[in-house]
C-alpha cells in the first residue's frame, strides 16, 4: 500500500516538472532569444558566372550527405524527398564512422550539400569554401540559424535552389584554420552548450538550454583576457558572422551574410554583485542594459587567454582553443545554392 502511495505521489510530480520545463522552454524562447521578424530581409540570388561550377536541374554532379542523428526525434531524415525532387543526386545518410568531410571531398561532385543542424551545415560550409565549389543548405536540425537567415525553410525551398541554379555568396568567419558561418563563443556560454547538449537528449532543446543556464551562470567565472592590446575581464564573449538582430545577447537573425565585419559582444567583469545582475539580466534578456555590456562591430580581433588554453564554441559545437587567436572574416568566400525567391539585404 505505502509503495503503491509512493509511486502515485511521484507521477503528478514528473509531470508537473516537465510541464514546468516546457514552459520555461517557451519562456526563455520567447523573452531571451526573439524570433526573426518577418519583414528581414535574406540575400538574393544570382545566375552562377559561366565555368564555375554549378549543380544541374536534376542533381547531377551534386552529393547531399544527410546527417540522420540531427533535429528533433519525431522528424525523419529527408532522404526520400531529397532522391524525388533530385533523381539525378548522390543522396546519402552519414553512418557511424563516416566523415562528413571526407564524402563531400570527392572530386566528382562539383556541388555538394548537407542535411542537418548548424554544426552538420558549418563542417560542409568548410568544405564548400576550400574547394570552391556551390553548397546546397537543408535545414534539418532544431535551430537551422544558417538556413533561416538565407530564407530557406524547407527541403523544398533547397530542391527549388538546386533546380535554379543559382547562389548568393556569404563571409565566412574564421578563428586559425577553423571556420564558422553563424557565431563563436568563449567564456561562460561555452560551459553552457556542454551542458546543454548532455541534457537535451531527454529534456529537448530549450528546457535543456534553461536548465544549462540555472546550473552554469552561478559557476562562472570572468576570464582574464587581452582583447586587441586591453586588458579585460569577460564573463561571456560572443561573436557573430556580420551583424546580428536584436541586441543583447540574444541575437536571432541577419538580414545581410556578407558585410565584412564581425559583431562582437561582451560582458565584462564587475563590481561587487555583478554575477548576481548578470544572472537576473540573462534571465530577463536584458543583458544589453547592464553598464559592463559591450557591444562593437570590427573586421577582426585579436584575443589573448591569460589563463592559457580555453574551450570555445564555433556554430555551437565546443572545442579546445588555444590560448591566442584571432577572429577574422573571409569576404564572400562561401557560394550558397539559393533560389531567386529571397531578397536582397540592404548594402
Amino acid at each position: 500500500m505505502s509503495q503503491s502511495g509512493r509511486v502515485r505521489r511521484r507521477g503528478p510530480s514528473i509531470v508537473l516538472g516537465a510541464a514546468l520545463l516546457a514552459v520555461l522552454g517557451w519562456w526563455f524562447r520567447r523573452v531571451v532569444v526573439p524570433l526573426r521578424p518577418h519583414t528581414a530581409d535574406t540575400p538574393r540570388a544570382h545566375p552562377l558566372p559561366q565555368g564555375h561550377p554549378r549543380p544541374s536541374p536534376d542533381g547531377a554532379g551534386t552529393r547531399i550527405v544527410i546527417n540522420p542523428r540531427s533535429g528533433p526525434a519525431w522528424v525523419g531524415p529527408p532522404t526520400d524527398v531529397l532522391r524525388a525532387g533530385l533523381p539525378a543526386a548522390d543522396i546519402r545518410e552519414l553512418e557511424e564512422g563516416e566523415d562528413l568531410a571526407e564524402l563531400l571531398s570527392d572530386p566528382a561532385f562539383t556541388t555538394v550539400g548537407a542535411s542537418g543542424g548548424d554544426g552538420t551545415l558549418a563542417a560542409a560550409a568548410a568544405v564548400a569554401a576550400e574547394r570552391g565549389v556551390p553548397l546546397v543548405v537543408v535545414p534539418g536540425g532544431t535551430l537551422n540559424h544558417l538556413a533561416r537567415d538565407l530564407g530557406i525553410d524547407d527541403v523544398e525551398d533547397a530542391v527549388a535552389a538546386v533546380r535554379a541554379g543559382t547562389a548568393a555568396c556569404i563571409d565566412v568567419g574564421t578563428i586559425g584554420d577553423r571556420t564558422f558561418v553563424n557565431t563563436l563563443s568563449f567564456g561562460g556560454y561555452t560551459a553552457v552548450v556542454d551542458r546543454r547538449e548532455h541534457l537535451e537528449r531527454w529534456l529537448g532543446k530549450w528546457p535543456a538550454l534553461v536548465v544549462a543556464l540555472v546550473w552554469e551562470l552561478p559557476r562562472m567565472r570572468p576570464l582574464r583576457l587581452r582583447i586587441d592590446g586591453e586588458r579585460v575581464d569577460v564573463w561571456v564573449g560572443w561573436i557573430g558572422n556580420g551583424s546580428y538582430g536584436p541586441p543583447g545577447l540574444g541575437p536571432a537573425w541577419r538580414e545581410q551574410l556578407d558585410d565584412g565585419v564581425l559583431d562582437v559582444r561582451l560582458v565584462h567583469g564587475g563590481p561587487r554583485y555583478a554575477r548576481t545582475r548578470f544572472v537576473l539580466a540573462a534571465m530577463m534578456g536584458r543583458l544589453s542594459a547592464l553598464s559592463v555590456y559591450d557591444e562593437r562591430r570590427v573586421e577582426s580581433l585579436d584575443i589573448e587567454c591569460l589563463d592559457g588554453p580555453q574551450r570555445l564554441a564555433a556554430d555551437g559545437e565546443t572545442f579546445d582553443g588555444p590560448a591566442r587567436f584571432t577572429v577574422g572574416k573571409r569576404r564572400r568566400a562561401l557560394r550558397v545554392v539559393l533560389a531567386p525567391t529571397a531578397r536582397e539585404p540592404a548594402g
